[in-house]
């Protein structure tokens, strides 16, 4: 139920009210106080869509103070819209700095309230910024400061993170918040499917957001169209073909660094300054594992079959411990299978081995035998062992096997995989836990030494180069990290196994 276009048409008490604020709060205010001085704490906020107010006392014989000693007040966007109250004297005066900044962080969880009421009934989307962590604490005090206008955002996020959350955010914290939330994906459309989203905006969109997410997958016609819309036109035209940034917000998010694309010629320089008026960068799910767990509750909660399941310490802290490379996606994702699968209540770290054992740490011998295993696979060309990796992961190991000896760059890789070159080494890390470049190295180095075992005698200058080195100093350098050995030592050691055999 939301209260903004439906009324409360029976008596709810105020804890059924503002529960979930209630508990955000409360545990905040846990971590950040000490037991003390929490104590002695009332607190009074009003969310944004409900004027009742929600009141939370740390100590219940307080509950009819009326004394308050020292009041600070919280503040959202210069609006006033609570207090956190110190009932009692202190030993000791409180520290001005601390509360003035927990007020401030306080003011954040509050519209992080409003805003996830608000998206849920606008849009179906549950938000999932979630945790107390430094880093989310202050991206989200940054989209305070600039929700308030109309300038264009862009955000900078990796493969799976919560961008749609950030631009709900931004909208909702904004001016535009009464009118339409519009987004595109641009990885899905081809250039007429763009052009008639870009149309519809500009037709039927007079006030309101416009989110455009994988900003990086825009071809060079998508670019110049979108570039034509955003321009100013004349106020004769009797047509309207443009997007009133005045009077729409334009939000964009990539994984990708566009201002190095931009360097590149592969993304338009003017569309760039016109997106590119704010940025943001929204911090991997691995620089902020304190948001993990409070992920784990979110989405048992909203996923859970029935009410007693849950997860085990030793499995919370296995959760707690892996890196997500896919981000809060990746999470959500492991959190339902288990919830669905576990045959148990309790999930331990038993069902996620069984049913997620990709986020397991493996033995670092196991995964080195691996890489040497998929290495002789590429060699051999037998290249159905990659046949459960991504399409374009495959596409790039084909590519280097049969061009090992070439200049191989990661954006030639990426065109023939038909991704984005920074999608494509988040690929290798993810699959292979190496980059592109240890994956070509070591595998020209094992075709030296297959060459120098079919002829002893060929001369190092000469195998550096069939095997795609330019430089011999580096050739030797890296011939050594993989043999333990330089290549001349190689071929002396095998030269005496020829002579011996002789």
């Amino acid at each position: 139920m939301n209260e903004l276009n439906h009324p409360v048409t029976r008596h709810v008490s105020p804890f059924e009210q503002h529960a979930p604020l209630t508990r955000s709060l409360t545990r905040y205010l846990n971590s950040r106080l000490s037991p003390q001085l929490l104590k002695q704490v009332q607190l009074e906020v009003s969310d944004f869509d409900n004027p009742a107010s929600t009141h939370i006392y740390f100590n219940q014989d307080n509950r009819f103070a009326k004394t308050v000693e020292h009041s600070f007040p919280i503040v959202y966007q210069r609006k006033k819209i609570g207090a956190l109250n110190l009932l009692k004297s202190q030993d000791t005066p409180p520290n001005q700095t601390q509360l003035s900044q927990i007020t401030s962080q306080l003011a954040v969880l509050v519209r992080r309230n409003s805003v996830q009421s608000l998206s849920h009934h606008h849009l179906g989307h549950a938000i999932t910024l979630m945790g107390y962590s430094e880093s989310i604490m202050a991206l989200e005090k940054t989209i305070e400061r600039i929700a308030e206008s109309h300038c264009p955002v862009f955000i900078r996020a990796e493969p799976g993170s919560e961008v749609l959350d950030v631009a709900c955010k931004l909208h909702f914290s904004g001016p535009s918040s009464p009118y339409p939330f519009y987004e595109i994906d641009c990885a899905g459309l081809d250039d007429q499917q763009f052009s008639e989203k870009l149309h519809y905006i500009a037709d039927q969109l007079t006030r309101g957001c416009v989110f455009l997410n994988n900003l990086e997958s825009l071809s060079q016609v998508q670019q110049g169209r979108l570039c034509d819309m955003l321009t100013t036109r004349s106020h004769h035209n009797t047509v309207r073909s443009t997007i009133n940034l005045s009077q729409v917000r334009l939000i964009t998010a990539s994984t990708e660094d566009i201002r190095q694309r931009v360097t590149q010629g592969q993304f338009i320089a003017s569309l760039w300054q016109k997106l590119n008026f704010f940025s943001m960068a929204l911090p991997p799910l691995r620089e902020r594992r304190d948001d993990i767990l409070p992920l784990v509750d979110l989405f048992t909660k909203r996923h859970r079959l029935y009410r007693e399941q849950r997860f085990s310490e030793a499995a919370r802290a296995m959760l707690h411990n892996h890196d997500w490379p896919d981000n809060t996606q990746e999470l959500e994702k492991v959190v339902l299978r288990l919830l669905t699968c576990a045959p148990k209540p309790e999930i331990d770290t038993c069902h996620i081995q069984a049913l997620c054992p990709n986020i397991v740490t493996e033995n670092p011998l196991r995964a080195e035998q691996i890489t040497t295993n998929y290495i002789q696979a590429l060699m051999d060309q037998e290249l159905g062992i990659f046949s459960k990796f991504h399409p374009s992961l495959q596409k790039a190991l084909e590519y280097i096997s049969l061009h090992w000896q070439q200049d191989v760059s990661l954006s030639t890789l990426a065109a023939n995989a038909y991704v984005s070159a920074s999608h494509l080494s988040y690929l290798f890390k993810r699959t292979l836990n190496r980059s592109f470049k240890q994956i070509l190295a070591e595998l020209r180095i094992r075709h030296a030494c297959r060459m120098l075992e079919e002829n002893p005698n060929l001369r190092i200058t000469d195998l550096c180069m069939d095997v795609g080195f330019g430089d011999l100093s580096h050739f030797e350098k890296i011939f050594r990290r993989y043999t333990q050995v330089s290549p001349r030592e190689y071929k002396k050691r095998l030269l005496k196994t020829v002579y011996n055999q002789v």
